[in-house]
C-alpha cells in the first residue's frame, strides 16, 4: 500500500502534460488551470472541448520523448499497457506521474481541492476513497464561513 505525503506544490510556472484527450483529461484541465498551471495535452484524439479551452495540443501518438520538460504528467488515457509505460518513461525522465483512477502506479494523487481567494482546502484519502474526500471537502466548504 502507497502511503502519499500531503504538500502543496507551486505550478504557476511549470510545464504539466496530460495524456489523454477525453472527459476525465478535461476534469484534470479544469483543476490544473485553476493554479495558473501552464497545461499541455498529448493525445490520439483531442475532445473539442479541449481544443475550444486555448490550452496547447498535440494529436500524435505516445513517445516518451514528449516528456522533455515537464515537471509532473496526468495521464488520463486508460489503457494498462501504456500507463505501466508511461510511469516506466516518467520516472526515468524526472517526471512525476499521476495515473488516472489508479494510485498504485502513481507518484502523487491529487486530494479533493476546496479553494477561496488564498486558502485551500484539500482532503485527502491516499487514492483509496475518492467519494469520500470529496464528502468532507464539501463539508468543509459548507461549514467554514470565508467573509
Amino acid at each position: 500500500m502507497k502511503n502519499f505525503l500531503p504538500i502543496s506544490i507551486d505550478i504557476s510556472d511549470a510545464k504539466i502534460l496530460v495524456i489523454g484527450g477525453g472527459q476525465d483529461a478535461l476534469k484534470k484541465i479544469r483543476i490544473l488551470q485553476r493554479f495558473d498551471a501552464h497545461v499541455e495535452v498529448l493525445a490520439l484524439k483531442v475532445i473539442d472541448e479541449i481544443k475550444n479551452s486555448g490550452i496547447k495540443y498535440t494529436e500524435a501518438v505516445y513517445n516518451k520523448d514528449f516528456l522533455k520538460g515537464y515537471l509532473m504528467l496526468y495521464s488520463c488515457v486508460n489503457n494498462d499497457e501504456l500507463d505501466k509505460q508511461i510511469v516506466q518513461d516518467a520516472k526515468e525522465a524526472g517526471v512525476l506521474v499521476n495515473i488516472h483512477d489508479k494510485p498504485a502506479l502513481c507518484q502523487f494523487v491529487s486530494p479533493a481541492i476546496y479553494r477561496h481567494g488564498k486558502i485551500t482546502v484539500a482532503v485527502g484519502s491516499n487514492g483509496e476513497n475518492v467519494y469520500e474526500a470529496i464528502r468532507i471537502r464539501d463539508l468543509i466548504k459548507q461549514t467554514i464561513n470565508f467573509n
